[in-house]
Order: structure tokens, then C-alpha cells, then sequence
């Protein structure tokens, strides 16, 4: 008598057996917008609101129309606005962090052309969970008025 094997078991087991790591709602990103620029400007500034449901961090940035991204924060001291670079922006768990105007920010650097009032402009953001992987996401920031 032949033994019957069951294929639907046989494939739960690999499943289970196999480590699994999903992303997929890991992150939301909402209101993404790059400030639109003057002919010859090289700098312009993206904003957004992010949302992670596990601690992890914004680490890098990219987009084809710069030559590198910068992640800053501006304060005021003194009497007088800094910005300053940094390697990260922490997203503790289930906060809202906002990149916005005069506060923490992506700087698009060495801008290709100059960043026109409704053009969309992609990007894509690194993010680095506590376990040390990261993730890249691509996303579209919508240019915007610098009256904005």
C-alpha cells in the first residue's frame, strides 16, 4: 500500500520553516513636497510627514535630480538660524516626525535643473530598522511654491 503525502502540508512547513521580513506598511509617508526653485538655484529643500510602526530611521535619500541628499535640522541659537547635517532622523514607533520648513529637512544638493511649480520630482528614502536592515522607498515629491 502506497503512503499518501499531502503537498498543502508538505509547503506550510517550508513556509514556516523559511524567515520571513516584510516592509509593506512598514512606513508611511504622507505630504511629500520639494520647495520649487529660481533658475540657477542648486539647493532645495523636501518636506514630508513620516510614520513608522516599529522604531527605525531615516538614513539617506536620493533623487536623479540632485547630486546627493543631505538629512538637516535647523535651529536657532544665539539669535541666529543653524542648519546642520544629520547622519540620521530618528522615527520612534507609531510618531509622526515632520520634515518641514525650519525644522528637520532633506536637502537636495547640486540640483540638474531648476525645480518648477507642479512638476513632480522622485526620490527615493532609506530607512534602517533597529535590527540594522534597511529599505529603500521610492517616493514622488510634489514642487510646490516657494510662497508656500
Amino acid at each position: 500500500m502506497r503512503s499518501r503525502r499531502h503537498p498543502r502540508v508538505f509547503l506550510l512547513l517550508a513556509a514556516l520553516a523559511c524567515p520571513v521580513w516584510s516592509w509593506a506598511g512598514d512606513v508611511k509617508i504622507d505630504h511629500a513636497w520639494v520647495r520649487a526653485t529660481a533658475p540657477g538655484q542648486k539647493v532645495a529643500g523636501a518636506f514630508m510627514e513620516i510614520t513608522a510602526d516599529r522604531d527605525m530611521e531615516l538614513v539617506a535619500g536620493t533623487t536623479p535630480r540632485a547630486d546627493h541628499v543631505e538629512l538637516h535640522f535647523i535651529r536657532m541659537g544665539g539669535g541666529v538660524m543653524e542648519m546642520r547635517e544629520l547622519e540620521s532622523i530618528k522615527l520612534p514607533k507609531g510618531k509622526t516626525v515632520s520634515l518641514e520648513p525650519g525644522g528637520l529637512h532633506a536637502m537636495l544638493i547640486g540640483l540638474t535643473s531648476q525645480v518648477v511649480t507642479g512638476e513632480k520630482v522622485p526620490m527615493t528614502l532609506t530607512f534602517r530598522d533597529s535590527q540594522g536592515k534597511q529599505k529603500n522607498i521610492g517616493i514622488t515629491l510634489d514642487a510646490i511654491s516657494p510662497d508656500h
